[in-house]
């Protein structure tokens, strides 16, 4: 079965080890699964966009209109992802701000929640909006950002099994496995409709 995930963010927000997580939790369950990373200047904060993929495709980069899943880890880099979502295709969007210099600048450049919900609506589909950041920090970390999107994807898509996901995120988490685990179970049932708080 293929899928395909577009996900982006910003410098900083853990693209590359949401990518890496959820890549091993796909090959866990016997998936081929590959991953590419397309970043700027990243260390900035600038932009970053990854493609997750399980299938035959040699190629891990996604074509224009293929994605099944997009999502953003800050609120506005979902535009970036924007020409990859296929019709019918999941939208995930973290309510995390992180205004570039340009529209700290010029706060009007910067897109409001409503305008990006107008976006896809009249584009014929709905965005899923994620309280990621207030969910990290009620877990205690900030940096789970990327973790809370991973369960919010899951609950959505069921690309993976929660056990693999969880499985994976005890593995790679050297520190703080127990924090990025309750994480994952927070995005997990806010997009299930259960009391994450």
């Amino acid at each position: 079965m293929e899928y395909n995930i577009v996900a982006a963010g910003v410098g900083g927000q853990g693209i590359v080890l949401f990518s890496e997580i959820l890549s091993k939790a796909m090959l866990l369950e016997g998936m081929n699964a590959s991953f590419y990373v397309h970043s700027g200047l990243a260390q900035l904060g600038g932009s970053v966009r990854s493609h997750i993929r399980s299938g035959n495709r040699i190629c891990p980069k996604i074509s224009e209109g293929c994605a099944d899943v997009i999502l953003s880890l800050e609120m506005a880099e979902i535009l970036h992802a924007v020409p990859y979502l296929k019709m019918g295709g999941t939208v995930l969007i973290s309510e995390v701000v992180r205004m570039p210099y340009h529209s700290a600048m010029e706060p009007s450049r910067y897109p409001s929640r409503e305008a990006l919900e107008r976006l896809f609506v009249d584009g014929g589909t709905r965005a899923t909006f994620v309280p990621a950041d207030g969910i990290a920090l009620g877990v205690g970390h900030i940096q789970t950002v990327n973790v809370v999107m991973l369960g919010a994807l899951v609950a959505s898509s069921g690309v993976v099994e929660t056990e693999s996901l969880v499985t994976i995120l005890r593995s790679c988490m050297d520190r703080n496995a127990d924090i990025n685990v309750e994480a994952f179970w927070k995005g997990y049932e806010f997009i299930k409709g259960r009391d994450w708080q």
